[in-house]
């Protein structure tokens, strides 16, 4: 197709695959009718190479040139990194309109599964992801009952990270002061051991300042 490569799109190789995006924009500018690759396009949404399926969330003002629809199938994928990487642009993909509020809403259980992924880091970025969520009206005060779970979670690499997001959680409306209190325990009994999730209770019981 002219200089493009649509392969390419899907390059190993960052340098290669940024080129392809570039070409490819340069053929959309010029009126170039790309709708018959849509399916294609999309696939690159949830590709397992976390880079090639970067680079195509990096570019979804092309999938709205193009028409794309669908995509809100990534946010519910059965893989937690592709899901989190759709999650993490969430908030463009609204934006452009390529999903809407309504379906990001249904789908929020995906999410919620997110913040107890066996994978410490999509753990990590996801609890991290929450404040975005919140600001968007995706994640709201009815949802408080599922997040005090998440504080009181078996897992002590959930819970630490559940806990470190309750000041913003109270900030922004979500939870309570007495919620709070009512599971403060749950913070508490993780200060009793030795060790890294230890040391980060102590210094959020620290900031709260409640005894």
């Amino acid at each position: 197709m002219d200089s493009l490569n649509l392969g390419d799109l899907k390059s190993p190789d960052t340098e290669r695959r940024a080129k392809a995006w570039h070409e490819l924009q340069k053929l959309i500018e010029s009126g170039k009718d790309l709708r018959k690759y849509r399916l294609y396009f999309r696939s690159l949404l949830w590709y397992p190479l976390q880079g090639v399926r970067e680079s195509a969330w990096e570019h979804l003002q092309v999938y709205k040139t193009v028409g794309v629809t669908g995509i809100e199938k990534a946010f519910s994928s059965s893989s937690d990194r592709i899901k989190l990487t759709a999650w993490q642009h969430a908030k463009e993909a609204l934006s452009l309109g390529l999903v809407d509020s309504g379906q990001l809403s249904k789908l929020t259980p995906h999410f919620w599964r997110l913040l107890r992924s066996y994978f410490p880091t999509v753990r990590k970025k996801a609890w991290n992801l929450l404040p975005t969520l919140i600001e968007m009206g995706i994640v709201e005060r009815n949802d408080g009952s599922r997040l005090i779970e998440f504080l009181r979670s078996k897992k002590v690499g959930v819970r630490i990270l559940a806990w470190s997001k309750v000041r913003i959680l109270m900030e922004r409306g979500i939870l309570d002061e007495e919620q709070v209190k009512q599971n403060f325990q749950y913070l508490v009994e993780m200060t009793e051991k030795d060790s890294l999730a230890s040391r980060r209770a102590k210094k959020i019981l620290g900031e709260f300042g409640w005894t």
